[in-house]
């Protein structure tokens, strides 16, 4: 978020400088886990989806998101997310199984 003078903050300059990274997201996926167990699925998005933004490394981010996705009813888009983390981690076979859960969604 910009400053006063529209200038950002010192911790989002310190990000920007810093991404990508496999190193950042992690406290935001934390926090994004968390509030989906409280089904607050719109603001976990954000949380993700700037975990994502920071570390586009990580597929378990994706995963995550997919899954807030796939929970709001939202699963056109979780299944784009889910396909990512599958591009990123081919042989994780809970991706394969929540696509194949959104996937079932997608045809009722």
């Amino acid at each position: 978020m910009p400053g006063k003078r529209g200038k950002p903050e010192p911790e989002e300059r310190k990000e920007e400088a810093l991404r990508p990274s496999c190193f950042l997201g992690y406290h935001r996926d934390k926090l994004a886990v968390y509030l989906v167990s409280r089904k607050a699925y719109r603001i976990a998005e954000t949380q993700f989806r700037r975990a994502i933004w920071l570390n586009p490394y990580e597929p378990a981010f994706k995963q995550h998101l997919a899954v807030c996705l796939y929970k709001d009813g939202r699963y056109r888009e979780a299944r784009k997310w889910i396909t990512e983390a599958l591009e990123q981690q081919s042989d994780n076979p809970e991706n394969r199984k929540i696509l194949k859960l959104i996937e079932q969604e997608i045809k009722d």
